[in-house]
């Protein structure tokens, strides 16, 4: 059902047509953070990858897939930044406010599920990505869970690329 509103969801955030995100960040077993906005999905630089992300007031999740050159369907781990041994992986980070603090988390573990799917026009193919995991957040030192789904148009093979890399 999540899946099935997200989708609504993206298609009503997408005011561009590239795309949108709906997540769910829970922070404590009775509370959570929804959002709903705009999102992209861009070719790193160099074969590195894939970046989808996704910001609303201070509230945004950043997807890194690290598949290669293509975007092919399926489920990738959750991995770390700094992760350079592991060649298909996803590295995935959410900021979410409560009041005015802004509070972070980089998934430690769970799972990113790609499907690629018709055709948005323009020669362009609908991409799905579903996000299910959980970290620990930064500033409470407590266990966060988060549920995102994108949907997106693929980037076009002469599109515009990103830089894509771990900095220590």
């Amino acid at each position: 059902m999540l899946l099935g509103l997200a989708m609504a969801g993206c298609g009503a955030a997408s005011g561009d047509g590239e795309g949108g995100v709906i997540a769910r960040v829970q922070y404590t077993p009775r509370d959570s953070v929804r959002f709903v906005t705009s999102a992209s999905l861009r070719r790193c630089g160099g074969g590195r990858g894939f970046l989808l992300e996704g910001e609303v007031q201070g509230n945004g999740a950043l997807v890194w897939l690290r598949p290669g050159d293509s975007i092919p369907k399926g489920r990738y781990r959750i991995i770390q930044r700094g992760d350079t041994s592991t060649p298909r992986g996803a590295v995935v980070a959410v900021r979410f406010m409560t009041a005015e603090l802004a509070h972070g988390v980089v998934l430690d573990s769970g799972s990113v599920t790609v499907t690629v799917s018709g055709d948005s026009g323009a020669g362009r193919r609908r991409v799905s990505t579903a996000v299910y995991g959980s970290g620990l957040e930064t500033m409470g030192a407590r266990r966060v869970r988060v549920v995102a789904v994108f949907a997106t148009s693929r980037p076009s093979p002469g599109a515009d690329t990103v830089r894509c890399e771990a900095r220590p």
